[in-house]
């Protein structure tokens, strides 16, 4: 189902390389939209440099989207920082939850939920609904 399940300490260790991609990918989209306010105007060379540039940034963006994929982690929200880590507890597998600003990962939520249903990792995991557990329904079933 995944390509990587994660442990909490490596979650943990990824955090700063986690940290740096998002940085980088704020400045770049930062960048992006500041060149796609000049297009409008622009013309000639300028409009040319202007479009390369902001080809340039929009592949550097899908670049470090495809790095973090490729390190088995789920990039949920850019701006608040959010990501996902594939993960067992309890016998069910979740998704550890990490914003931007937290010192560690902490807490985890359902495949099937988000942030707002995310909970602290000291918490007991209680069983989740039937309808919750993904792969359990057969079809026909």
């Amino acid at each position: 189902m995944f390509a990587r399940i994660f442990t909490k300490e490596e979650a943990d260790a990824l955090l700063p390389e986690i940290q740096r991609v998002l940085s980088q990918m704020r400045q770049a989209r930062k960048e992006l939209s500041e060149v796609q306010a000049r297009l409008p105007e622009a013309r000639g060379l300028e409009r040319r440099a202007l479009e390369e540039e902001a080809r340039f940034l929009l592949g550097s963006l899908e670049a470090d989207a495809r790095y973090l994929a490729s390190l088995g982690v789920f990039l949920k929200d850019l701006d608040q920082g959010l990501v996902d880590f594939p993960a067992r507890l309890g016998g069910e597998v979740v998704f550890l939850c990490w914003r931007e600003g937290e010192p560690e990962v902490a807490h985890y939520h359902p495949l099937a939920g988000g942030f707002a249903q995310r909970r602290p990792l000291g918490e007991p995991n209680p069983p989740l609904p039937p309808e919750e557990r993904p792969g359990e329904r057969r079809p026909g079933a």
